[in-house]
């Protein structure tokens, strides 16, 4: 299963940045983010499952 890192905006757009293969490694990708920028009000970084398509 694949996992898309997003960032999701307050305006609603909604971008990928990476596509990661394991789900453990995403979600530390979220947390480094988050350490190293802090936690914006105008934008969400979150992890999903990604299209196989």
């Amino acid at each position: 299963m694949l996992w898309e890192l997003c960032v999701l905006y307050a305006n609603g757009k909604e971008d990928v940045l990476r596509v990661f293969k394991d789900l453990d490694i995403a979600l530390n990708c979220v947390d480094r983010i988050y350490a190293q920028d802090g936690y914006p009000m105008h934008k969400a970084y979150t992890v999903r499952p990604g299209n196989l398509a």
